[in-house]
């Protein structure tokens, strides 16, 4: 079994990585390929049971589509072929349309049709609570961006608490054969064994057992367990980007007054 590890060098924030780490806890026999930027993906000269990206900064996003975008045609031909993907975070973005940073609009490769909005003065942190299949789905957000675009018959999950591509929609990312891209970090695949067990069956590794199955399962179900309570808020309140300074006269003098008193 081949695993492809796509940019870790770029695409390893919000300790996605860890993703990696459980597969290879579950398949210590796989073989796990990093492809670092300088180097031709291995997708295109062999076959692959699952390509992994995970999120990235804003820069490297332009750089990591430009260096997928000759590889274009053979992504998408992997996806209905039925390749098994995971993007997580802002990965996927880099198949949309385009994504739009104030009054630039950088094309991504187009694979989807949907656009991605930076607002780097509102980013957005949130849980998710939701559903694929019968399949409770946990995760988090921590972006800039919101997407825009008609999911509805290729979405990965459905919100029950929490946002999908926007706050307009609890349709969150996008699944199409098994290609499974979402705004969604974790890691994912270690907050949610029964997706791991899906994605390990559509890989092809049906008879493998779950690595610590017993304390990942308990985890799991103490976490929907709270995220299911609606005391539990999933949503951090407030312009979360901000910083707040209050520039006022008596704000100053109360701050000069602080300072004398402490000599």
């Amino acid at each position: 079994m081949k695993i492809e590890i796509l940019f870790p060098e770029y695409a390893n924030l919000f300790g996605d990585m860890g993703n990696i780490l459980y597969l290879k806890a579950c398949l210590p026999q796989a073989e796990f390929m990093e492809t670092a930027m300088n180097d031709a993906p291995r997708f295109l000269s062999e076959p692959v049971d699952l390509i992994y990206m995970g999120p990235m900064s804003e820069a490297a996003q332009e750089k990591i589509i430009a260096r997928l975008m000759p590889c274009k045609e053979k992504i998408q031909e992997l996806i209905e072929a039925g390749t098994c993907f995971l993007f997580t975070g802002n990965a996927v973005e880099t198949l949309y349309q385009e994504i739009e940073d104030g009054n630039r609009k950088i094309p991504g490769l187009g694979l989807f049709p949907f656009t991605a909005r930076r607002s780097y003065l509102h980013r957005h942190n949130s849980n998710f609570l939701g559903d694929m299949d019968g399949i409770s789905i946990l995760g988090c957000k921590s972006q800039f961006t919101m997407a825009y675009g008609d999911n509805s018959k290729n979405y990965f999950a459905k919100a029950e608490r929490g946002i999908g591509l926007n706050r307009d929609t609890p349709l969150e990312g996008i699944r199409q054969n098994n290609f499974i891209g979402t705004n969604l970090i974790g890691p994912l695949l270690v907050m949610n064994p029964p997706f791991t067990r899906w994605l390990l069956d559509a890989m092809g590794a049906k008879g493998v057992p779950l690595a610590y199955k017993d304390a990942m399962e308990q985890a799991y179900a103490q976490r929907l367990k709270e995220f299911q309570d609606p005391a539990v808020r999933m949503e951090k309140e407030g312009d979360t980007n901000q910083l707040r300074i209050d520039f006022s006269p008596k704000s100053w003098y109360n701050y000069l007054k602080s300072k004398m008193r402490r000599g």
